[in-house]
Formats: structure tokens, sequence, C-alpha cells
């Protein structure tokens, strides 16, 4: 996918399967419920609002403020709100190279606790300090499907 200048991809292992378990949630939904129940169901809304932040939210200017994580997770953005659900977060990297300009979908995160809005961001940063996440453009490319 190329959308203003940025290719977009999703790390095959993670959010390339959460991505793909919300896909097939949203075909079934379809397949099974009368129009009006499907186009307000939570899923499909979720999975909706997380396609439009990442065809058009996020191509539009990658390194906003309102994107930045600090810290040891400043490589790294997020998407709060926007559209989706407030207790999602969706994580993302971004390389501007001379010769590529690329936006890595990583993980979709959501609080485990209930009224912990901060756990996806601790399960965000043991991801992180773990290595599950390639550090280079060319390891994250090899990792990842192109959108």
């Amino acid at each position: 996918m190329l959308i203003n200048g940025w290719k977009i991809y999703f790390l095959k292992r993670l959010f390339g399967q959460q991505r793909q378990v919300l896909r097939a949630e949203v075909k079934r939904l379809k397949a099974t419920l009368p129009p009006e129940d499907y186009v307000h169901h939570p899923t499909v809304k979720l999975y909706a609002a997380i396609m439009q932040a990442i065809k058009e939210k996020i191509p539009a200017d990658p390194f906003a403020s309102h994107f930045a994580l600090t810290g040891p997770l400043k490589k790294f953005g997020r998407v709060k709100k926007m559209g989706i659900p407030n207790r999602y977060r969706l994580f993302f990297r971004v390389f501007k190279v001379p010769e590529s300009q690329s936006i890595f979908i990583l993980w979709l995160g959501y609080p485990r606790k209930e009224g912990d809005k901060k756990d996806c961001y601790r399960a965000f940063r043991k991801m992180v300090e773990r290595g599950d996440f390639p550090t280079s453009l060319d390891e994250l490319i090899l990792e990842s499907e192109q959108g």
C-alpha cells in the first residue's frame, strides 16, 4: 500500500495476525447480521477505525506530535482516539531515509486489566525490551507484509 509517498507495512507475526483475525470476524459478521446491525457492531467499527488510521491519519503526518511516544519508546508512534475506541492503541514505527519512506504497523494494544489505560504501554515496552520488533529497516521489511 502506498499512501502520500509512504509505503505501509504490517508486521506479520503481530499486527498482521491481529488484522487477519479482525478482518475474518468482520466478514463473518457481514454474512450473518442484518445490514443495520452490521454497521453498528463494535468489531466492525474497530476495524474501520484502524484501517482509516492506517490509510489516512498516520500517512498524513507520521511524525505529528500527537503520535509521539517518549523515553525508551521514542522511536515508535501510536494512535489513540481518532475514531479508535478509547482503550485501544495502534503502535507503529516510521523510517524516512532518502531511498524510502516506510510506516510499519506493529501491534494493536489494549488494556488487559479493567480500567488500566497504561497497561498496553507497559506491554508494548516489554515487547520492545525483549526485542520483539526488528530494529533496522531491512529487518522490518523482511518480517513484514506490504499493506
